[in-house]
């Protein structure tokens, strides 16, 4: 369209210039200056119109397209062509309009989705996207230039919450990986039939609002409470067996001490009998004794004299 422009501004230009120096030629006498004159304006009028379509068709003509990226030919605002990258030649009415193919990046900083509970979640997600080179045009003549508004932004927006309203809201930080899975199987899924390829979603941070962050913390902080108090009531517990079990050893031990003593006594008594006892109470006898009394009917079958130390009776 610019071509067309130039070469109309193009022709009124040099078309005047061009009628001007022969308008004063033709009412010039022959040699003389002003004829000169008007012949140069001529020549210059024709010169300055071929240079300038000359130029401006060439640099309309001529397009460079960078690597990785496709052009697309419009005439008259009509897709007409596609064009690779290189060097490429067109029409000078026609224009291109660059798109690429390459491996692109879109962050979505504010996605807002709803826990089950209603609850508020921010999503910060990254998406990485490509286009066939051979469906731009198409993807241009069916859904337009922006065609990335159209087609990818809606739909992440719109997967992600469906996705996590699936979840309560404490499980959504640990069920990410399900939900970025479910929502980039969706996405390229739905993407497929125009040639865009979903390369990676990615899913930078999850966020809640700051009431139900501070209800968490409350609450983590109020189950740590309770778990030192159940440590406590355990040692305390601990203690108290403890206690008891020695209480038990201790029993156990005077048990056995007692035991071994009634074993023992119970043995001594056995062992008593009656000559041992008196053996024993003649052993406790002093040296020096010279009188003893016997009981009678004792069964002591000791003599007496030896009591008194072998002593013989007086004459």
């Amino acid at each position: 369209m610019s071509w067309v422009v130039s070469m109309i501004l193009a022709l009124v230009i040099c078309g005047a210039v061009f009628l001007v120096g022969r308008a004063a030629r033709s009412g010039a006498n022959p040699g003389s200056p002003e004829r000169f004159r008007g012949m140069i304006a001529m020549v210059a009028a024709g010169a300055l119109f071929i240079l300038w379509v000359g130029l401006h068709t060439a640099f309309a003509s001529v397009k460079p397209i960078e690597a990785g990226h496709v052009g697309v030919v419009y005439q008259f605002g009509e897709i007409v062509g596609q064009k690779e990258e290189g060097l490429q030649f067109i029409a000078p009415w026609q224009e291109i309009r660059k798109e690429s193919v390459q491996v692109q990046r879109h962050r979505f900083d504010n996605i807002t989705a709803f826990s089950a509970e209603t609850q508020d979640v921010f999503v910060i997600a990254t998406v990485n996207y490509s286009v066939s080179p051979s469906a731009v045009q198409k993807l241009y003549r069916e859904v337009g230039r922006n065609w990335f508004d159209i087609l990818i932004e809606p739909r992440v927006l719109n997967f992600f919450k469906e996705e996590t309203v699936k979840y309560e809201t404490v499980d959504v930080g640990p069920e990410r990986e399900t939900i970025r899975n479910a929502v980039q199987s969706r996405l390229a899924s739905e993407l497929a039939p125009y040639s865009i390829q979903v390369n990676a979603l990615l899913i930078d941070n999850i966020d809640f609002s700051p009431e139900f962050k501070q209800a968490i913390e409350q609450k983590q902080v109020a189950t740590q409470d309770a778990l030192r108090e159940q440590e406590k009531v355990k040692q305390k517990q601990f203690e108290a067996e403890q206690a008891v079990e020695t209480a038990k050893g201790e029993a156990n031990a005077i048990r056995e001490r007692a035991n071994g003593q009634a074993d023992a006594n119970k043995a001594l008594a056995a062992s008593l009998t009656p000559e041992v006892i008196q053996f024993q109470a003649l052993e406790k006898l002093s040296d020096n004794i010279q009188i003893a009394l016997i009981p009678s009917g004792q069964g002591i079958i000791l003599d007496p004299t030896t009591l008194l130390g072998g002593l013989t009776a007086a004459p």
